[in-house]
Formats: C-alpha cells, structure tokens, sequence
C-alpha cells in the first residue's frame, strides 16, 4: 500500500468539515466506477450455493403450517461445497450429482422423569423444540465418498424452526439443490457484505507537541501514532483503514491547515459475512471469477461483430 504522502491527488476524493469534493473523476485510465458495486451484487446472486428447494411433507401436527415450515427450512445455511454438485436444471432427472437429501422426523413427548413442580419445557417434554440439527443426511451413488471429509449439514445446529408439545410430530423429506440468489435469497451465500474507500490523512504541518494527545484522540484507535518520547505524530500506513473519516478534527481550530483528509477512490475496503461454505475471503473471489466470465463472453461478442460476422453470436443467457 502507498505512503499516505506518495498518493496521486486525481486518485482522491477530498473530504472537508462541510462538503466532499471530487467525487467524480474524468480521468481515465485509473478510475474504474462501479466495479466495487458490480463485485457486490455477483456475491449476492451469482455465486452458487446449496439449499432446500423440494419439501415432501409426510406428517406435521406442529402449530406451524406445512408452506411456512417448507420456507424456514429452505433458509436453513448448508455447509455443502457448491463445487462438488451440478446445477439442475428443470427438466433433469435427481440424481447423486444434483440433490442431497435430507430426512427430518421427530416427535415430541413427556417426560416422566420430570422434576417435580417444573415449568421448563426442556425439563418437561422430549424434543420439545424442531432444530436444524434435527436434519439427517441420507447419502445415495457415491455421495458417501464425495463427502467423507465434511457430511452434509446445517453450518449452525441451533437454528430453532419450531415448538413442539406432546403429541406433535414432524416427519419430512427434503431435497438440497444447487442454485443462485438472483433466483431466491435463500441461495445467496453473503449475510451482509459492504465496501468503503480507504481512508487518506495527509498531516501538512507538524502538530505542536501539546496538542499530539487531543490529535490522536480526533482518530480510531490506531490510526494516530504519538512516539513517547518526542511527541512526534504520524499516521500509521496500516491501521489508517480503521479510520471512520469522522471529521472530527476539523472542528477544532488549532488544527487548521494542519491536516488533510480524503478517501482513495480506488482502493476499496470490502467487509463481508459468509452465510455458508465459503470463507470470507473466498467469496470476493468467487465474485470475481465469475465477472472475468461476463467479459470474456462480451469480448468474444464483440470481436465477432468487429470482423463483420453475419450470423447470430451466442450470448450468455444469465
């Protein structure tokens, strides 16, 4: 990462006590506007995930109706690798390579060894509660081997999906198949994902050693460096990213002319949460991956119609 003092000034976007400037830039190359965006929404729906599609409802005397029950499994985060299934499409057949199959049964009773004058239900009654963890994989072809490191199953088994008392059962077969958020949400890997610019402080003039404390403290913790000894300030390279671009040294006067505060319009800080299989730092990539596909497809396109081909040229059809 560049020195905060080694920064283009066209890469900036100037941040004042009451107004940003330069938020637009003409300069090209180098200013790649709404790439940060684009990455965003290829996490949230275009990198594939498995989750419940097909719910086959045997038996349900819970409180919950069947199509509500079928909706909350169906949110349920799987732990299944999307590289090791294929899509299925509408009109395939089921098979070991496109479905996981799940069998959830349970039915919740007294327990007779209560102790005497409780009110808890987990002391009460047996499986008083419908869990994820309930879920138990069925393995059909060879998903045995494929999956021997990591079984099938929900990422959290806590996941609470319905109240029982005595007498109620459910008993279902569920179906997990591959697909992609822009389809539905449940397949949307990404619990929230965000990006920022990096933060730029540039000090201009050097701060008075009586003022480094009340500096440091207009900053996040890290970003402001004090050595003890001759009160030199400085901005850590590193830790600028933790910087809130509050503007809150802007409003003291003594520091007038003393600092000045931007974003690098190109750097983007991504923060995301993953919702299944993928680690973090994956997803973006992923992202990406799937983006480089786009282009490519869009450059074959056009440099079929630059060398004035007459036919029909085959265009992506998501």
């Amino acid at each position: 990462m560049p020195s905060q003092d080694e920064v283009d000034p066209r890469r900036l976007v100037g941040v004042h006590a009451e107004r940003v400037t330069n938020v637009s830039s003409t300069d090209y190359p180098g200013h790649y506007h709404g790439e940060d965006h684009s990455w965003n929404l290829e996490m949230f729906k275009k990198v594939p995930t498995i989750a419940i599609e097909h719910v086959y409802v045997w038996d349900n005397t819970s409180v919950i109706q069947d199509e509500v029950l079928a909706h909350r499994l169906g949110l349920i985060p799987l732990n299944i690798d999307p590289a090791r299934m294929n899509m299925r499409g509408p009109d395939d057949e089921f098979t070991d390579r496109n479905t996981i199959v799940f069998k959830l049964g349970i039915l919740c009773e007294r327990n007779n060894n209560a102790p005497k004058g409780s009110t808890k239900p987990a002391e009460l009654y047996k499986n008083h509660e419908l869990l994820s963890s309930h879920l138990q994989w069925v393995p059909a072809g060879e998903q045995s081997e494929v999956f021997a490191d990591q079984p099938p199953a929900p990422t959290n088994p806590n996941i609470v999906l319905a109240k029982l008392r005595p007498g109620q059962a459910v008993d279902m077969e569920l179906h997990a198949v591959k697909g992609v958020g822009k389809d539905h949400a449940k397949f949307s890997p990404v619990a929230t994902a965000s990006y920022r610019l990096l933060p730029h402080i540039k000090i201009k003039q050097p701060i008075p050693p009586h003022l480094a404390g009340k500096f440091q403290k207009c900053f996040a913790p890290g970003v402001v460096n004090v050595d003890p000894r001759t009160k030199e300030v400085s901005i850590d390279e590193y830790n600028v990213r933790k910087d809130t671009v509050s503007r809150e040294v802007l409003r003291h006067p003594e520091f007038a002319d003393m600092v000045e505060l931007g974003r690098v319009r190109d750097h983007f800080l991504f923060n995301i949460e993953s919702e299944g299989p993928y680690a973090p730092e994956r997803l973006l990539l992923e992202a990406i991956t799937i983006m480089r596909e786009k282009i490519s497809v869009l450059r074959k396109a056009a440099d079929t119609l630059f060398i004035g081909y007459d036919g029909d040229v085959q265009m992506a059809t998501t």
